[in-house]
Protein backbone atom coordinates (compact mmCIF):
# COMPACT_ATOMS: atom_id res chain seq x y z
CA UNK A 1 0.00 0.00 0.00
CA UNK A 2 3.23 2.47 0.67
CA UNK A 3 4.21 1.24 -2.33
CA UNK A 4 1.28 1.91 -4.80
CA UNK A 5 1.01 5.19 -2.95
CA UNK A 6 4.61 5.79 -3.56
CA UNK A 7 4.28 4.87 -6.80
CA UNK A 8 0.70 6.54 -8.12
CA UNK A 9 -0.47 9.49 -5.66
CA UNK A 10 3.54 10.76 -5.28
CA UNK A 11 4.14 10.83 -8.95
CA UNK A 12 1.71 14.26 -10.26
CA UNK A 13 1.84 12.46 -13.98
CA UNK A 14 1.06 9.62 -12.76
CA UNK A 15 -1.70 10.10 -10.70
CA UNK A 16 -2.91 12.70 -13.76
CA UNK A 17 -2.66 9.56 -15.69
CA UNK A 18 -4.59 7.59 -13.56
CA UNK A 19 -7.36 10.37 -13.08
CA UNK A 20 -7.36 10.21 -16.98
CA UNK A 21 -8.02 6.57 -17.34
CA UNK A 22 -10.59 6.63 -14.64
CA UNK A 23 -12.54 9.06 -16.74
CA UNK A 24 -12.23 6.92 -19.50
CA UNK A 25 -13.14 4.19 -17.59
CA UNK A 26 -16.25 5.60 -16.49
CA UNK A 27 -17.37 6.97 -20.30
CA UNK A 28 -17.08 3.12 -21.09
CA UNK A 29 -19.70 2.46 -17.99
CA UNK A 30 -22.09 4.39 -19.94
CA UNK A 31 -21.48 3.26 -23.32
CA UNK A 32 -21.18 -0.61 -22.25
CA UNK A 33 -23.31 -1.17 -18.98
CA UNK A 34 -21.75 -4.55 -18.86
CA UNK A 35 -18.82 -2.85 -17.17
CA UNK A 36 -21.10 -1.37 -14.69
CA UNK A 37 -21.99 -5.08 -13.51
CA UNK A 38 -18.31 -6.50 -14.11
CA UNK A 39 -17.22 -3.46 -10.98
CA UNK A 40 -19.95 -4.23 -8.97
CA UNK A 41 -19.93 -7.72 -8.87
CA UNK A 42 -15.39 -7.88 -9.26
CA UNK A 43 -16.14 -10.33 -12.10
CA UNK A 44 -13.26 -11.69 -12.81
CA UNK A 45 -13.98 -10.47 -16.08
CA UNK A 46 -12.92 -6.92 -15.37
CA UNK A 47 -9.85 -7.90 -15.38
CA UNK A 48 -9.25 -8.99 -18.94
CA UNK A 49 -11.79 -6.04 -19.92
CA UNK A 50 -9.74 -3.31 -18.24
CA UNK A 51 -6.24 -3.34 -20.12
CA UNK A 52 -8.12 -3.40 -23.25
CA UNK A 53 -10.05 -0.65 -22.19
CA UNK A 54 -6.44 0.99 -20.84
CA UNK A 55 -4.96 0.42 -24.64
CA UNK A 56 -7.84 1.44 -26.33
CA UNK A 57 -7.81 4.74 -24.32
CA UNK A 58 -3.94 5.44 -24.86
CA UNK A 59 -4.48 4.81 -29.23
CA UNK A 60 -7.69 7.30 -28.86
CA UNK A 61 -5.70 9.78 -27.54
CA UNK A 62 -2.12 9.10 -27.47
CA UNK A 63 -0.80 12.27 -26.39
CA UNK A 64 -3.85 12.59 -23.45
CA UNK A 65 -2.61 12.07 -19.65
CA UNK A 66 -3.01 8.70 -19.85
CA UNK A 67 -0.73 7.77 -22.16
CA UNK A 68 1.92 8.56 -18.73
CA UNK A 69 0.23 5.02 -17.44
CA UNK A 70 1.14 3.36 -20.58
CA UNK A 71 4.45 4.77 -20.77
CA UNK A 72 5.04 3.35 -17.09
CA UNK A 73 3.92 -0.44 -17.36
CA UNK A 74 6.28 -0.63 -20.84
CA UNK A 75 8.75 1.31 -20.55
CA UNK A 76 10.30 -0.47 -23.25
CA UNK A 77 8.29 0.58 -25.84
CA UNK A 78 9.05 4.33 -25.63
CA UNK A 79 11.89 6.47 -25.98
CA UNK A 80 13.82 7.42 -22.57
CA UNK A 81 12.64 10.94 -21.37
CA UNK A 82 10.11 14.24 -23.20
CA UNK A 83 6.62 14.52 -22.49
CA UNK A 84 3.00 13.28 -23.68
CA UNK A 85 3.19 15.33 -26.57
CA UNK A 86 7.05 14.53 -27.21
CA UNK A 87 6.74 10.27 -26.65
CA UNK A 88 8.29 8.25 -29.66
CA UNK A 89 7.31 4.89 -29.42
CA UNK A 90 8.01 1.55 -31.43
CA UNK A 91 7.48 0.56 -34.48
CA UNK A 92 5.13 -1.80 -33.47
CA UNK A 93 2.86 0.57 -31.24
CA UNK A 94 3.03 2.98 -34.00
CA UNK A 95 1.43 0.20 -36.53
CA UNK A 96 -1.24 -0.18 -33.78
CA UNK A 97 -2.59 3.33 -33.57
CA UNK A 98 -2.01 2.97 -37.23
CA UNK A 99 -4.19 -0.02 -37.34
CA UNK A 100 -6.48 1.79 -34.75
CA UNK A 101 -6.98 5.21 -36.79
CA UNK A 102 -8.06 3.05 -39.99
CA UNK A 103 -10.35 0.55 -38.15
CA UNK A 104 -12.16 4.43 -36.87
CA UNK A 105 -12.32 5.37 -40.56
CA UNK A 106 -13.80 2.50 -41.74
CA UNK A 107 -15.85 2.66 -38.61
CA UNK A 108 -17.68 6.15 -40.17
CA UNK A 109 -17.28 9.36 -40.58
CA UNK A 110 -17.55 10.56 -36.93
CA UNK A 111 -14.95 8.95 -34.30
CA UNK A 112 -17.34 9.35 -31.65
CA UNK A 113 -19.56 6.22 -32.62
CA UNK A 114 -16.56 4.57 -33.85
CA UNK A 115 -15.16 5.15 -30.47
CA UNK A 116 -17.97 3.59 -28.72
CA UNK A 117 -18.53 0.95 -31.02
CA UNK A 118 -15.21 -0.16 -30.32
CA UNK A 119 -15.53 0.26 -26.39
CA UNK A 120 -18.77 -1.84 -26.29
CA UNK A 121 -16.46 -4.68 -28.30
CA UNK A 122 -13.95 -4.44 -25.76
CA UNK A 123 -16.18 -4.37 -23.19
CA UNK A 124 -18.44 -7.33 -24.23
CA UNK A 125 -16.09 -9.56 -25.83
CA UNK A 126 -16.40 -12.17 -28.59
CA UNK A 127 -19.73 -13.59 -28.09
CA UNK A 128 -22.39 -12.03 -27.11
CA UNK A 129 -25.88 -10.36 -27.74
CA UNK A 130 -24.69 -6.89 -27.73
CA UNK A 131 -21.54 -7.97 -29.75
CA UNK A 132 -23.78 -9.34 -32.08
CA UNK A 133 -26.23 -5.80 -32.54
CA UNK A 134 -22.53 -3.62 -32.42
CA UNK A 135 -21.40 -6.01 -35.72
CA UNK A 136 -24.62 -5.85 -37.22
CA UNK A 137 -24.99 -2.01 -37.36
CA UNK A 138 -21.77 -2.21 -39.26
CA UNK A 139 -20.96 -2.90 -42.66
CA UNK A 140 -19.02 -6.30 -42.97
CA UNK A 141 -15.35 -4.98 -43.75
CA UNK A 142 -15.79 -2.62 -40.39
CA UNK A 143 -16.98 -5.47 -38.55
CA UNK A 144 -13.87 -7.73 -39.55
CA UNK A 145 -11.68 -4.94 -39.03
CA UNK A 146 -12.69 -3.92 -35.59
CA UNK A 147 -12.54 -7.73 -34.77
CA UNK A 148 -9.12 -7.31 -36.16
CA UNK A 149 -8.15 -4.66 -33.88
CA UNK A 150 -9.34 -5.89 -31.15
CA UNK A 151 -7.71 -8.99 -31.33
CA UNK A 152 -4.05 -6.92 -31.83
CA UNK A 153 -5.37 -4.88 -28.91
CA UNK A 154 -6.31 -7.84 -26.64
CA UNK A 155 -2.31 -8.75 -27.51
CA UNK A 156 -0.83 -5.85 -26.12
CA UNK A 157 -2.96 -5.79 -23.49
CA UNK A 158 -1.29 -9.02 -22.61
CA UNK A 159 1.99 -7.45 -22.56
CA UNK A 160 0.22 -4.69 -20.37
CA UNK A 161 -0.13 -7.13 -17.81
CA UNK A 162 2.63 -9.27 -18.19
CA UNK A 163 5.65 -7.34 -18.53
CA UNK A 164 5.68 -6.36 -15.09
CA UNK A 165 2.99 -7.96 -13.39
CA UNK A 166 3.20 -6.57 -9.89
CA UNK A 167 2.83 -3.24 -11.32
CA UNK A 168 0.16 -3.63 -13.41
CA UNK A 169 -1.62 -5.49 -10.58
CA UNK A 170 -1.35 -2.53 -8.53
CA UNK A 171 -2.32 -0.48 -11.46
CA UNK A 172 -5.78 -2.43 -11.82
CA UNK A 173 -6.26 -1.97 -7.78
CA UNK A 174 -5.87 1.44 -7.59
CA UNK A 175 -8.05 1.80 -10.99
CA UNK A 176 -10.96 -0.85 -9.28
CA UNK A 177 -10.78 1.03 -5.89
CA UNK A 178 -11.43 4.32 -8.07
CA UNK A 179 -14.65 2.40 -9.63
CA UNK A 180 -15.86 0.84 -6.87
CA UNK A 181 -15.74 4.05 -4.74
CA UNK A 182 -16.88 6.60 -6.93
CA UNK A 183 -20.26 7.45 -5.45
CA UNK A 184 -19.03 10.37 -2.91
CA UNK A 185 -19.51 10.38 0.78
CA UNK A 186 -22.37 11.79 2.30
CA UNK A 187 -20.75 14.32 5.02
CA UNK A 188 -23.16 14.65 7.75
CA UNK A 189 -24.86 17.76 8.19
CA UNK A 190 -23.54 20.19 10.70
CA UNK A 191 -26.06 21.95 12.96
CA UNK A 192 -25.62 24.38 15.19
Amino acid sequence: SWEVGSRYLSRPELLDAICDVFGELREAGELAPALNGMVDDCDVELFMVLPRLVVLGFLSEPTAKRAELVRSLLPHRFAPGGNAAQMKVDPELKALYGRYKETVRQLGPNPGPAKAALIRLAVCGASSAETDDVEDALSPEAAKAARELLLAVEQWSLELQRHCAENWNQCSAVLVHCLTEQEPKQMPQFQV
